[in-house]
């Protein structure tokens, strides 16, 4: 009689296991990859240590301010406005692409300009000017009431810059970044009067 020998099959191999080894493998090349991400970021952070930009106004002369008649809501003005930028960063420079510049009277804006090109170098300290007009704008409210009452002497404006810029830090740059700088209650007066700089808000 034949003896019939059972011979054990061979072990399958588990799919669960190799999936396993699949994702734990997948799992540590990911963690390794943001490790080195938050190194590269924490080694420039640290060596460039950005500061934030500064604003200030220094001076703004309002001129030809009037309603066009006693009766119309419609006004003209004449803005020149001394504006101040301060970069304290050692290794980080600006440039500003483009820049938009209103003044607003209570949420209502009254002119609006374009800024000049800027270059803002490490460590500088740079002033410019904006000029804006105003030509038959219709104020709402009693804004206009509020200024007659005053001989058109005492004019609180918010200058608003809302600018797209590049910067530069060491060899990382960064392209099309927005920044907004709002100056608030500035008071606009007439030539021959003293002005006292107001700091602004920067949003970058």
């Amino acid at each position: 009689m034949a003896i019939a020998k059972r011979c054990a099959p061979d072990a399958e191999e588990d799919p669960w296991d190799a999936h396993s080894s699949i994702m734990t493998w997948a799992s540590s090349i990911l963690l390794a990859i943001i490790f080195l991400i938050v190194l590269g970021v924490s080694t420039i952070w640290l060596t460039v240590h950005p500061r934030q930009l500064q604003f200030a106004v220094e001076d703004v002369l309002v001129s030809n301010f009037k309603p066009n008649n006693n009766r119309s809501r419609l006004v003209t003005a004449n803005f020149s406005i001394k504006m101040s930028t301060n970069n304290s960063n050692h290794r980080v420079t600006f440039t500003y692409e483009s820049m938009n510049v209103s003044v607003k009277i209570r949420d209502q804006i009254l002119a609006s300009a374009n800024g000049p090109p800027l270059f803002h170098d490490k460590d500088k300290f740079k002033e410019f000017w904006v000029y804006l007009t105003s030509n038959n704008v219709e104020l709402h409210g009693s804004t206009l009431k509020d200024w007659k009452e005053t001989g058109f002497e005492d004019i609180k404006i918010n200058v608003i810059i809302q600018a797209r810029v590049k910067f530069k830090a060491l060899h990382w740059k960064q392209d099309h970044c927005r920044i907004q700088i709002f100056c608030g209650e500035v008071e606009a007066h007439s030539p021959g009067k003293a002005f006292k700089q107001t700091n602004c808000d920067v949003e970058l």
